[in-house]
C-alpha cells in the first residue's frame, strides 16, 4: 500500500529535491532559516495615516521576505517606510499601525526521516509517497525518527523495563508493551534509542520523563532525536494481541516514527490489523475502556436486555473470552472489532 506523508517547509526554504526524486530517511530535503529577534517597525506614524488606512499602503504582504532598506509601505505623497533589516515580514497590526519583521537565522537542514518518492511540492510542504504500512496511535511526543523495528517484550501486556534497553537498542525503534517508566524512557534516550512504541504510558511517568529532558536541555545535553508513540491509550494499557503479533512479524523492518503526528510507517510491511465498530459474535475484539482497556479476545455472545454498568448507565453487554481464558461481560459500546490486515510483505 502507499501513503502520502506531508513534510512542512517554511517560507524561503531552499529545496534540495524535485518531484519524482527518491528520498532516504537521512536525506536533506531543504535548507530553512528560522525567524529570530522580531523587530517592531512603525508604519502608520511615518506615513501620517491612521493604522487601518496605512494597511492599504503596504507594498509587501505578511509572510513575504524583504531586503534591508527595501520599501515596505508608501503613501501617495511619496513618504516611504524602509525595512531596517533583511528578514521575514511577519505581520501588520491594524490596531497600532506597526509591522513586525524578523531577521532569519542560519540555515538548518530539513531531513526526510522517511523513505519514498517526492510526489508533489507546494509552497508549504513537500509531499512524499511512502510504500508500506501506516499505523496511527492515540498520542505521541518527540521528534521525527527512523530506525529498525525491534520488539523488546515477550507479551503484549508486559511492561518495557530499563533492563531491556542495551547497546543493541541504539538507533532502533523499540516496541514495548503496557507501559514504560520514566527511568526506562530516560535510559532509552541516553542509550541512543531512536524511538519507542507502547500500548500506553502513565501520565506521571511521562511528565517525569519530560521534566528530566527539560533539565538536560538546560545544561546543554540531549544529543540526538527521540520519539514516542502511544497506540492504545493513556495509562497502563497493553497492546492488542493481534497488533503485537503484527509487530513481531515485522521485527527487523525499517520504520519511521513521527511522535507529534501520532504515526508510524513500517516499510515493506503488510497492513496492521484494522478496527471497526459494532462487533458480531465470533469477531475478534479489543476493549477500549477500563478495566479491560487494551485487552483483546473473542466475542462469544450477548447478554439479553439492558444492564446497569459500573458507571451507573444501562447498556447492552457482550460476553468476551479474553486471551487469558477469562470470559466476562463488557459493555458493547466499549468494544471494537479487529481484523487482520491484507496479506503483504
Amino acid at each position: 500500500m502507499s501513503f502520502t506523508h506531508r513534510i512542512p517547509i517554511s517560507q524561503g526554504s531552499r529545496l534540495s529535491v524535485a518531484v519524482g526524486d527518491t528520498v532516504r530517511p537521512d536525506q536533506e530535503l531543504a535548507l530553512r532559516r528560522s525567524a529570530i529577534d522580531p523587530q517592531v517597525v512603525p508604519i502608520a506614524g511615518p506615513l501620517r495615516r491612521r493604522p487601518e488606512a496605512a494597511a492599504g499602503l503596504l507594498l509587501r504582504a505578511p509572510g513575504s521576505f524583504v531586503e534591508a532598506e527595501e520599501p515596505i509601505a508608501q503613501a501617495s505623497d511619496g513618504r516611504q517606510v524602509l525595512s531596517p533589516v533583511a528578514g521575514l515580514f511577519l505581520a501588520y497590526n491594524r490596531a497600532d499601525g506597526n509591522a513586525i519583521i524578523s531577521p532569519l537565522g542560519p540555515e538548518e537542514p530539513i531531513l526526510a526521516h522517511i523513505s519514498g518518492r517526492v510526489s508533489a511540492i507546494d509552497p508549504g510542504a513537500i509531499l512524499i509517497e511512502v510504500q508500506g504500512a501506516a499505523l496511527d496511535g492515540v498520542g505521541g511526543t518527540g521528534e521525527a525518527v527512523h530506525g529498525e523495528l525491534v520488539v523488546s517484550v515477550h507479551d503484549p501486556g508486559d511492561e518495557l523495563r530499563a533492563a531491556a534497553i542495551d547497546a543493541a537498542s541504539t538507533g532502533k525503534i523499540v516496541v514495548g508493551g503496557s507501559r514504560a517508566s520514566a527511568e526506562t524512557l530516560t535510559r532509552a534516550r541516553a542509550m541512543g534509542v531512536a524511538g519507542i512504541v507502547l500500548g500506553g504510558v502513565l501520565d506521571k511517568e511521562l511528565r517525569d520523563f519530560e521534566s528530566i529532558q527539560r533539565r538536560r536541555r538546560d545544561v546543554g545535553g540531549l544529543v540526538g532525536s527521540f520519539g514516542l508513540l502511544l497506540v492504545e491509550g493513556f495509562g497502563k494499557v497493553g497492546l492488542d494481541a493481534g497488533l503485537f503479533a503484527w509487530f513481531e512479524r515485522h521485527a527487523g523492518h525499517m520504520a519511521s516514527l513521527f511522535g507529534e503526528q501520532h504515526r508510524l510507517y513500517v516499510y515493506d510491511a503488510a497492513p496492521p490489523p484494522s478496527r471497526h465498530g459494532l462487533p458480531s459474535r465470533g469477531d475478534r475484539v479489543v476493549a477500549h475502556r477500563r478495566p479491560f482497556h487494551g485487552r483483546s479476545g473473542e466475542l462469544v455472545g450477548y447478554v439479553d436486555g439492558m444492564h446497569m454498568t459500573a458507571s451507573g448507565i444501562a447498556a447492552r453487554l457482550a460476553l468476551v473470552r479474553f486471551e487469558d481464558g477469562r470470559t466476562t461481560a463488557v459493555p458493547l459500546a466499549n468494544l471494537e472489532a479487529t481484523s487482520e490486515g491484507s496479506s503483504g510483505a
